[in-house]
C-alpha cells in the first residue's frame, strides 16, 4: 500500500489525461508486437530475437542409435517450445513410446537411453498433440547411417565425386533433405584445364532420390569451389525450399530441359544451347551468363533471367586469364526483415599487376511466384563507361546491359575487399541482415545495397562470426594482401583481425608478414567470451578489459561444431582426403572423441566435411560426409548424453543462414546468433 501510495502522490499520475494516453500507447505496442511478430523476451538476457515468420515449420527429426548400454535416442526442440531461448513460458512434455507402449515422459528433456532398447526396438515420440515415428535404431549399429547415391558416370575429365551438400525441406514435410553436388576433374580458378559439367541431385535422408535426373549445368560453368554456390532456401516462403544458382548456356534441368526455356526474357529463350564457350585452356571468359531458379521438391527449372553482374570483360577484374572475374560468393540474408534475398557476390582481389585494375560487386535477388527478381544491385565498375559493348556478350545487340547497375559514384574504392566466404547476421540491431565478407560489410543503406563499413585491410580466406551479448557480435577474419592499400596508403602486413560487427571498429590485430590462410573462433571453454587464433601466432581469449594471450596446445583452424553435449565449442579437422576428428578442450590440451572412420573429407587441402548442420536429432550438429567410394553419404550424429535441451539451431536466424553460406567458396562452419552462457572473465 505505501507503494501505491507514493505512485498515486505523483503530479503526472493524477491526471486523467495522462493515464488515458498511457494505457493508449500501451495498445499500441499490443497491436504492434502482433503486425511485427518479434520475440526478444528476457531469461537471463539469453532469448533469441526472431521474427516468426523467418521459423521453417520442422518435426521432430527423431533419431535412434544402438550404443552400449542400451538405445540412444534425439529428437527436435522447436523455438515456440524452448524455454531458455526461443518463446515458450513452460518446458514442453515428450512422451517418449517403445513398441506402443510409453516408457518415459521427460519435461523439456530432447535426450534419452533406453536401457533395455535392441536393434528391433521400434520407437515414437509424442508432444503437442502430434507424433512423430516410428524409428530402430540405424541398420549400421552405430552412430551413422548411409544414403546410398545414384553416381554418374565419370566425364571426359574423370570420375564424378561428391562435393558440397546443401540442405533444406525441399517437399514441405517439416525435414530436411540434401542436395548433392557433383564435380568431375575440379579446378582451382588459378589452374587452366578442361572439367566435367557440374551436376546436382537431390536425396531424402531415407535414401530416396527426389528427381528424374540431375541437374546438369552443362559445358559452359566451369568445376570448382569458387565456381558454383548454391542457395537451398524457402525463398516464397510456401514451406518448400528452392534452389537458386547460376547456370549458363547449354544448362538443363531434372527433366532435361534447357534453364533458358523457362525464361521470361526473349534474347534467354533464343540463346544457342549448344555453344561452348570454353578457351583453348578450358576457361570461360564469355558467354552468356543466366541465374536459375530450381522448384526444389522436382529439380524443375522455374525462371531464367541475366545474371545480374555481368562479366563484361574479364580484364576489368584485374587479370587476363579468368581468375578473378570467375570466382563467386552467395549468402541468403533477409536484408529488409521481411523476406529473404539470395546475395550473389562476385571478385574480391586487387589487380594482380595494376592494384587498382579490379572490380568487386554483388546482387540481392527474391523469388516471387516462381519468378527471381533482382532488387538490388552493388557494383564497383559503371558498365556504360566500357567501350566495346559489340565486342561483348554482356550487352544486347542495341547496347543495353543484360545485368543490373549497381554503380555509385564512389563505389571505385570497395575493391579487393572480399573473402571467399561470408557471413550473414543483423548485426546492428535493426531487424535487417547485413552480409559480412572479408574487410567490408554489405547491407540495405535506405533502399540501395552499400557498402556499410569497410576496415580496408583487404582479402583473405577465412572468417568467423560470434555473438557477445545483447545483440552484439564481434567478427574475426584473416588476411592474405601484402603491400600498400591503393586508396588509404596504408601499409597491409596480413595477419588477422577481430572487428566490431555492427561498426566495423578493430578492436584487435595481429600482424603476419604470410598469409595467415585460415583462422577459428570459438568457445572452447578456456575463459573470455571466445578464443581465437590463426595459422601463424598464439591464441587468445576476450575479456571484458580487452584480449589476452593464453596457451592451447593442439588447436586447429577448420571448424567448429556441437558434438559432446556441452554448451563449449568442439573442434572438427583432418588432413585432405582423409576421415575428420572431433576433439574438446579438456584444459590443458586438445582430445580426440571421435573420428568419422570409412570417409573422406572435400574441397581439397581446406579438408572439410560436406556438410555440417543440425539437420536431425537435438540441438548437437550432424556431419555429412563422402563414403570413402563416393557412392554413399554418411550421416554421423552425436550419441553424447547430455542434460542441456535447447530449440534446434536452424531457428535461430544467424545459424540457418551460416548453414546456408556453408557450401560457398572456401566453407565456413555456422556459428549461433546467441550467447549459450555468461562468459568466464
Amino acid at each position: 500500500m505505501s507503494k501505491l501510495r507514493t505512485f498515486l502522490s505523483i503530479p503526472f499520475v493524477r491526471k486523467p489525461w495522462i493515464i488515458a494516453r498511457f494505457m493508449a500507447l500501451s495498445l499500441i505496442r499490443l497491436k504492434t508486437s502482433v503486425l511485427f511478430p518479434f520475440r526478444s523476451l528476457s531469461y537471463g538476457k539469453r532469448r533469441v530475437k526472431v521474427s516468426l515468420n523467418r521459423l521453417e515449420l520442422l518435426g521432430r527429426g527423431l533419431v535412434a542409435m544402438k550404443v552400449e548400454g542400451g538405445v540412444y535416442l534425439s529428437w527436435r526442440m522447436l523455438f515456440h517450445e524452448d524455454l531458455a531461448f526461443g518463446s515458450a513460458t513452460s518446458n514442453p512434455v515428450f512422451h517418449l513410446l517403445k513398441d506402443g507402449t510409453e516408457i518415459a515422459a521427460l519435461d523439456g528433456k530432447t535426450n534419452y537411453l533406453d536401457p533395455s532398447g535392441t536393434m528391433e526396438s521400434s520407437y515414437s515420440l509424442c508432444a503437442g498433440g502430434s507424433t512423430c515415428g516410428p524409428v530402430k535404431p540405424f541398420a549400421s549399429g552405430e552412430n551413422w547411417f548411409d544414403i546410398p547415391l545414384e553416381r554418374p558416370e565419370a566425364s571426359l575429365e574423370g570420375p564424378y565425386l561428391i562435393s558440397d551438400v546443401c540442405t533444406g525441406d525441399l517437399d514441405g514435410d517439416g525435414e530436411y533433405e540434401l542436395v548433392v553436388k557433383w564435380e568431375s576433374g575440379a579446378k582451382d580458378n588459378s589452374d587452366p584445364g578442361r572439367t566435367g559439367p557440374v551436376l546436382l541431385d537431390a536425396y531424402k535422408l531415407d535414401g530416396r532420390r527426389l528427381w528424374k535426373r540431375p541437374i546438369d549445368l552443362g559445358l559452359n560453368i566451369r568445376a570448382g569451389a569458387h565456381y558454383t554456390q548454391v542457395l537451398v532456401y524457402d525463398f516464397d516462403r510456401d514451406s518448400r525450399s528452392e534452389i537458386v544458382l547460376k547456370t549458363a548456356p547449354g544448362s538443363m534441368d531434372s527433366e532435361g530441359r534447357f534453364v533458358s526455356f523457362a525464361s521470361r526474357i526473349r534474347e534467354i529463350v533464343d540463346c544457342d544451347n549448344f555453344v561452348d564457350s570454353r578457351n583453348d585452356s578450358g576457361v570461360i571468359m564469355s558467354g552468356d551468363e543466366f541465374l536459375t531458379v530450381f522448384d526444389g521438391l522436382t529439380g524443375r527449372a522455374l525462371d531464367t533471367i541475366y545474371y545480374p553482374n555481368q562479366r563484361i570483360d574479364p580484364t576489368i577484374w584485374g587479370d587476363d586469364c579468368g581468375n578473378r572475374s570467375e570466382r563467386y560468393t552467395a549468402a541468403v540474408a533477409w536484408l529488409d526483415g521481411k523476406k529473404p534475398y539470395g546475395v550473389f557476390m562476385r571478385g574480391y582481389y586487387f589487380g594482380r599487376k595494376d592494384l587498382l585494375r579490379a572490380r568487386q560487386c554483388a546482387c540481392a535477388v527474391t523469388v516471387e511466384n516462381g519468378k527471381l527478381n533482382c532488387r538490388h544491385s552493388f557494383d564497383t565498375y559503371k558498365e556504360s563507361a566500357y567501350p566495346g559493348k559489340s565486342g561483348s556478350s554482356s550487352f544486347l545487340a542495341d547496347g543495353r546491359y543484360k545485368g543490373v547497375s549497381g554503380y555509385r559514384l564512389g563505389n571505385e574504392i570497395f575493391i579487393g575487399e572480399g573473402n571467399h566466404n561470408c557471413s550473414v547476421a543483423d548485426v546492428d540491431g535493426d531487424s535487417r541482415d547485413e552480409v559480412l565478407t572479408g574487410s567490408l560489410c554489405y547491407g540495405l543503406v535506405g533502399d540501395r545495397l552499400s557498402v556499410k563499413w569497410c576496415t580496408f585491410r583487404g582479402h583473405g580466406d577465412a572468417l568467423h562470426l560470434f555473438p557477445v551479448g545483447r545483440g552484439r557480435f564481434e567478427f574475426l577474419t584473416a588476411h592474405e594482401t601484402g603491400g600498400r592499400h591503393p586508396f588509404t596508403r596504408r601499409q597491409l602486413d596480413r595477419g588477422l583481425s577481430v572487428i566490431a560487427a555492427a561498426t566495423g571498429k578493430p578492436l584487435f590485430h595481429k600482424g603476419s608478414e604470410e598469409d595467415m590462410g585460415r583462422v577459428m573462433m570459438a568457445d572452447l571453454g578456456a575463459g573470455g567470451k571466445y578464443q581465437f587464433w590463426g595459422r601463424y601466432g598464439h591464441a587468445y581469449k576476450r575479456i571484458k578489459e580487452g584480449f589476452k594471450k593464453i596457451q592451447i596446445p593442439g588447436k586447429n583452424e577448420n571448424f567448429r561444431i556441437f558434438w559432446d553435449g556441452s554448451l563449449n565449442d568442439n573442434l572438427l579437422d583432418g588432413s585432405p582426403g582423409c576421415p575428420l576428428e572431433i576433439s574438446s578442450w579438456t584444459g590443458s590440451e586438445m582430445k580426440r572423441l571421435f573420428v568419422t572412420e570409412g570417409c573422406t573429407s572435400i574441397n581439397g587441402t581446406k579438408a572439410v566435411p560436406c556438410l555440417q548442420a543440425d539437420i536431425l536429432g537435438d540441438w548437437r550438429e550432424e556431419l555429412v560426409m563422402a563414403r570413402e567410394d563416393h557412392e554413399a553419404l554418411r550421416v554421423f550424429v552425436s550419441c553424447v548424453p547430455t542434460h542441456h535441451s535447447m530449440m534446434t539451431l536452424m531457428h535461430d536466424p544467424v545459424y540457418r543462414a551460416g548453414v546456408a553460406a556453408e557450401q560457398t567458396g572456401y566453407n565456413q562452419p555456422p556459428h549461433v546468433g546467441f550467447v549459450l552462457k555468461r562468459p568466464e572473465k
